[in-house]
């Protein structure tokens, strides 16, 4: 890795060791919700992590005009299979009339919503936007957006005949982008955001 990104995976642990404290806080504050109940948006954090390391993204995407947001979190060591059950479960659960829920995964949080999409198909998904997410061939996640660190030394971004093989729906790169910084980089974060509100209901897609 170059320094450059060296310096931004130190600065993303810095943020995510301090945002450990903040979980107390969120956890204690009440739940509020504006937007409209059929336009969920679920954010799963990565391995060893929480919702509040989320906090940066969440931020941004409530400042896009996305208020409804709902966290799904989980223990570790869980195999991906019974963590999709668990998600499938929260999608039903917040889902409003219209159907669906747009999902955003870090890390192997990512890949437990690529599975769950690979075992019920498409009814409950609008869209998953990954970021660093481990892949597997056979998941099957055609509304997917992947976004990789070209520099990342735990998820390699797939390139060349991997990437295609791997049915993602689209696939970014961010130059300079290690692991731990994908959901503090502002370029992500802008990512995300554009994916999602292309998303809502009556939107671009």
């Amino acid at each position: 890795m170059t320094t450059g990104t060296v310096l931004k995976e130190i600065a993303a642990v810095g943020a995510l060791l301090a945002s450990y404290p903040l979980d107390r806080i969120a956890r204690r504050a009440p739940e509020f919700v504006f937007a409209a109940p059929d336009e969920p948006v679920i954010l799963i954090h990565g391995y060893g992590g929480g919702r509040s390391n989320l906090l940066a993204l969440a931020t941004y995407l409530r400042l896009a005009g996305m208020d409804n947001i709902s966290y799904f979190e989980y223990a570790r060591r869980q195999p991906l299979t019974e963590l999709a059950l668990k998600l499938g479960a929260m999608v039903d659960e917040v889902a409003g009339p219209a159907g669906g829920a747009d999902r955003e995964g870090h890390g192997i949080a990512g890949t437990s919503a690529r599975v769950y999409t690979t075992a019920v198909g498409l009814g409950g998904v609008r869209s998953i936007v990954t970021l660093g997410s481990p892949y597997l061939l056979g998941l099957w996640a055609p509304r997917e957006l992947a976004i990789f660190g070209d520099e990342d030394p735990i998820v390699t971004a797939p390139i060349g005949s991997i990437a295609d093989s791997i049915p993602f729906g689209r696939r970014v790169v961010l130059e300079g982008a290690g692991h731990l910084a994908l959901p503090f980089l502002p370029e992500a974060l802008r990512i995300v955001a554009t994916e999602l509100r292309a998303n809502r209901v009556g939107g671009a897609h």
